[in-house]
This record gives structure tokens, sequence and C-alpha cells, in this order.
């Protein structure tokens, strides 16, 4: 409104009389209502900025968040391997322990990859029990083969199965407890 007053007194202060006509008037409330909409375009690109860079750190940290959910999924369904695979054994069902292990293997190689898990896990720790899988799942693969015709020490790949167990739900904990602001 101040505008509207400032351009009307304007229009009757430096026109002539002969010029102060509805044409003239019309194209100068044009021109001052043109420069008051590019000033509401620029506040309101400016606002349309603010929320889409907010919009875009809010989706970063969902996103992020949802990733550690699904590790902490894959962590507990590998958790729960674990505890099948040391039920097979006990059950000396060596057939479906072989591949349960190599189910826990492909599992634990998804979340040893996941960039959000690196953060967190002990990654050296983590490795060596991965590595020890491995060599379990090759000598349980020998064995069920009939390849290798001595017996496997199940209390060992039992007592490696344990280990992996305490490292994995260690790291489960850690991830459901990291404080998100999203």
């Amino acid at each position: 409104m101040l505008g509207l007053l400032l351009v009307g007194l304007l229009y009757f202060v430096f026109f002539d009389q002969k010029d102060q006509n509805m044409i003239n008037g019309i194209t100068v409330l044009g021109t001052y209502l043109s420069l008051l909409g590019i000033v509401i375009s620029y506040f309101q690109i400016k606002s349309v900025k603010d929320i889409n860079e907010k919009t875009k750190t809010a989706i970063e940290k969902s996103l992020q968040r949802l990733n550690q959910l699904v590790v902490v999924a894959d962590l507990s369904k590998a958790i729960k391997v674990i505890e099948e695979i040391q039920q097979f054994i006990q059950q000396k069902n060596y057939a479906i322990v072989l591949i349960r292990m190599k189910d826990l293997k492909s599992i634990l190689i998804q979340a040893k990859h996941n960039e959000e898990a690196n953060k967190l896990i002990e990654y050296e720790s983590f490795c060596i029990n991965l590595n020890e899988l491995i060599v379990d799942i090759k000598n349980m693969h020998e064995f069920t083969t009939g390849y290798k015709k001595t017996n496997l020490n199940f209390s060992k790949i039992t007592n490696h199965l344990e280990d992996l167990s305490t490292t994995l739900t260690a790291f489960e904990h850690k991830l459901k407890n990291i404080k998100n602001d999203s």
C-alpha cells in the first residue's frame, strides 16, 4: 500500500498536467505492480529453495536411518541363522548346516559392504569371524561330499559361530542405539 501511495504521489509530482492521463497512469501502475511481482517472486523462490534444502537433508537422514534398519534386520536374521546352524549341528543334519552356513555367508558379505555398517562395525573382528566361517564352510562341504573322510571338529565350528553371534549382537545393538535427528 505504501508503494502504491508513493507511485501515485510520484505520478502527480513528476508528470506534467498534460501527461497525466489514464494511459500513462495505467502504465505507471503496471510498472509498479510488475516490480512488486518480481520482488514477491524473489522471496517465494528463496523460500522454496530453503524448503528444498531442508527436504533434501531430511530425505538423506531418512535414507541413512532406513539403511541402518535394513542392516539391523539382516544382522538379526544372521543371528537367527547361526542359532539354526547350531541346532542342525546338534541334530547331525550336516547337509542343511552347509546350506544355512552359505546363507549366513551371503548375509555377512552384504553387511560387510554396507557403507553405514562399515562406520560402526569392528571391522577386524568381523573379518576374522567371516574368514573362519568361510573356512568352516569349505571343511563342511568336503565333509558332506565325502571328499574329507575324517570327522570335523564340530565343537570348533560351534565356537566360531558363537563368536560370530557375539560380534553380530554387539554390532546390532550399536546400530539400534544410534541417535538420529530425523
